[in-house]
């Protein structure tokens, strides 16, 4: 019969950045891309915020594959059900190592994630504790798997916005009461329901206010 083992390696692993860090950096984002999207161009969509202070870091999904069969273009997938919870422990060892690249003091977190990326936002940010001022839930799902002792660390005044679009094309209507309510239950929190026209897509133009 099969057995499965694990084993401790030493690899790298890419990350991107936007902007510089600098004593006039007022916030610092930690932006998770999407589902076979890649973050030298999701960072892209954060162009829009003011460089001088804003500071963009873009961790990308560890697994890449062709997104058309065997060639061309290339995506990237943070994680399947396989060897599900291996993996997880996999980013969290990963998108410490990118963030302890910086110092995080005296500057504003916030975090955002899109699609695919909300589920490992939510994840890491109840694995890492590190105070945040906003969450934005862009057109994904909140990890229901998180536990209220991991969100203790929370001072309650921090802004936990949800975005979504009828127009989208994995959208359904019960998503929202659903989102809430996971989010009830983990952090006791209802989240600031913002609505975006377009499809399945961060909008540029709404980030660049944020």
């Amino acid at each position: 019969m099969a057995e499965q083992h694990h084993i401790d390696v030493t690899v790298k692993a890419s990350y991107y950045t936007l902007n510089e860090l600098t004593e006039k950096t007022e916030r610092i984002w930690l932006v998770f891309h999407g589902y076979g999207q890649l973050a030298e161009y999701f960072i892209k969509k954060f162009e829009g915020l003011d460089p001088e202070k804003n500071f963009i870091i873009a961790p990308q999904g560890l697994s890449k594959y062709y997104l058309d069969g065997v060639y061309g273009r290339v995506g990237a997938s943070w994680m399947t059900k396989e060897d599900r919870l291996t993996e997880i422990d996999n980013q969290y060892s990963y998108i410490d190592s990118v963030l302890n690249q910086f110092d995080l003091s005296n500057k504003g977190l916030i975090y955002f994630g899109f699609s695919q990326g909300t589920a490992t936002m939510g994840r890491y940010a109840a694995h890492a504790k590190i105070p945040f001022e906003q969450m934005i839930i862009w057109a994904g799902t909140f990890p229901p798997d998180t536990d209220p002792n991991d969100w203790k660390y929370l001072k309650g005044n921090e802004g936990i916005h949800y975005y979504t679009s009828r127009e989208d094309k994995y959208f359904k209507e019960e998503m929202i009461e659903n989102q809430s309510n996971v989010l009830k239950t983990a952090m006791n929190r209802e989240p600031e329901l913002h609505w975006y026209d377009g499809g399945h897509r961060v909008v540029s133009e709404i980030v660049a206010e944020l």
